[in-house]
């Protein structure tokens, strides 16, 4: 147990090395040397910076879609919600499909973080019932 989170912490430092020095063949191989269910959690290990990249570069990377799911569900949560975070979101849900991108805009919505120009960009995008009633309760509070 101990020996597998020594070489889980090495290769975290050499997926962060590899990031900052752009071999994404190398991210590639070292997150792909983990089992699936280490890949799952690495998301909440990685630095910001280095889940950005692996964002910008994620038609390159051939992981798999739930880790890369994952990724960019953690890096745009933790982004302060604006026009900018709610495009990228929007531009990934369509590209992928990605559930969790719907994740982060009902979040904001529950949070009354979005705008009324927000709300229209999101009813387009995403027509789920979970994202639908989430806007009609963000509209009732605030008519």
């Amino acid at each position: 147990m101990e020996v597998n989170l020594i070489s889980i912490s090495a290769i975290i430092t050499e997926i962060e090395t590899a990031a900052a020095t752009g071999q994404l063949t190398d991210i590639e191989r070292f997150i792909n040397m983990l089992d699936v269910s280490d890949q799952l959690e690495l998301h909440s290990h990685l630095s910001m910076n280095t889940l950005q990249i692996i964002k910008n570069h994620r038609h390159e990377l051939t992981i798999s879609d739930a880790v890369k799911e994952h990724m960019l569900w953690y890096y745009l949560s933790q982004q302060e919600w604006s026009d900018d975070v709610l495009a990228e979101t929007i531009a990934i849900y369509i590209e992928s499909s990605f559930i969790a991108m719907e994740s982060i805009v009902i979040v904001a919505l529950k949070q009354n973080r979005v705008t009324e120009q927000q709300v229209q960009r999101i009813r387009q995008a995403f027509a789920s019932k979970e994202v639908t009633r989430q806007i009609e309760q963000w509209r009732e509070r605030f008519t």
